[in-house]
């Protein structure tokens, strides 16, 4: 087998769905979860606790970064699950508001139980989104697998047309939907983030190829510092950021740059040091697991730095 920084497009695409499907091993599962973060996850994951997230926070706000906090954990099926989901952000968002960092924060809607019931979906969304703009916060919809992106926009919409102006919601670029859907809410005055996507999507309903990823990505993100009230960047593809420069330079557009937390690090500095916004996400909780093989999924190298710290640190065992 060549060494992952050579394998082609098309290896690094059996790569990337031979990590996502065996990340759904309970077997594998299970060892995770008896191990911990200590096998290179929390590189990506601020850790399993809100104190350990507010600790990431105030370090990341000393170098200048704007931050979005996300309790992770999704593809819950139940009441009781969607309810406990919910929970956690009443108190997640107060107790980062007080820390008075003007942090925002972030939802997946299948952790609220979109799958299993919508309505039920959307009136947690509804409360947490209310909860965050009693504190002057904001909360971003993420978008998740193509089955549920129709309802996703429903309920952004449904927000917004409850008058909280206080959400946004996220486009995926490789979908082939997307600038359709980045068209049809532009009179709502959106706050979008773009990203290329990290779900495994059929041919039909996704581009399959990075470069064709690369260039609808490019599209929708000049689409939108064009159009949308407000984008948010997300990517650490540094010929990316540089055409967003240039494009919102010339549209005069309100946005910044978004990256993920133990990704990317130098270059969000480097754009900070240029008088640019950069806003990192901080996910914490105890459901890290699927996260965190999507961040392997994405990137082949960060498998070898897994796999060096499994030679530092106690190995997994079965």
């Amino acid at each position: 087998m060549p060494p992952i920084n050579m394998l082609g497009q098309i290896g690094q695409s059996v790569f990337r769905s031979l990590i996502l499907s065996a990340a759904k091993s309970p077997r594998i599962q299970a060892m995770a979860g008896r191990h911990g973060l200590k096998a290179g996850a929390d590189r990506f994951v601020a850790g399993e606790s809100l104190n350990d997230a507010l600790n990431v926070l105030d370090r990341l706000h000393g170098e200048g970064m704007r931050t979005y906090v996300i309790a992770l954990g999704e593809a819950v099926h139940t009441r009781e699950g969607a309810d406990a989901a919910a929970r956690i952000y009443e108190r997640l968002i107060p107790d980062v508001a007080r820390n008075g960092q003007g942090t925002t924060f972030s939802i997946k809607l299948t952790h609220l139980g979109i799958e299993a019931d919508r309505d039920l979906a959307l009136r947690h969304a509804r409360r947490i989104v209310s909860l965050a703009a009693e504190h002057s916060a904001f909360v971003r919809l993420d978008m998740e697998h193509s089955a549920v992106v129709d309802e996703t926009l429903a309920i952004y919409r449904a927000l917004r047309g409850d008058g909280l102006d206080n959400t946004g919601v996220v486009l995926q670029a490789y979908l082939h939907r997307s600038m359709d859907d980045l068209i049809g809410l532009l009179p709502l005055e959106p706050n979008i983030r773009v990203v290329k996507g990290a779900y495994l999507e059929p041919p039909g309903v996704a581009l399959q190829r990075k470069t064709h990823v690369d260039v609808a990505y490019r599209q929708l993100v000049r689409t939108a510092l064009t159009y949308a009230k407000f984008t948010a960047v997300a990517t650490h593809d540094a010929s990316a950021i540089r055409a967003a420069m240039a494009d919102a330079r010339k549209n005069d557009s309100d946005f910044e740059f978004q990256m993920l937390y133990g990704v990317g690090h130098a270059l969000a500095r480097q754009i900070v040091a240029h008088g640019h916004a950069v806003r990192i996400c901080v996910p914490f909780g105890q459901d890290w697991f699927v996260y965190f093989t999507r961040r392997l999924a994405e990137r082949p190298s960060n498998v070898l730095f897994v796999v060096r710290n499994l030679g530092r640190r106690q190995p997994w065992s079965i």
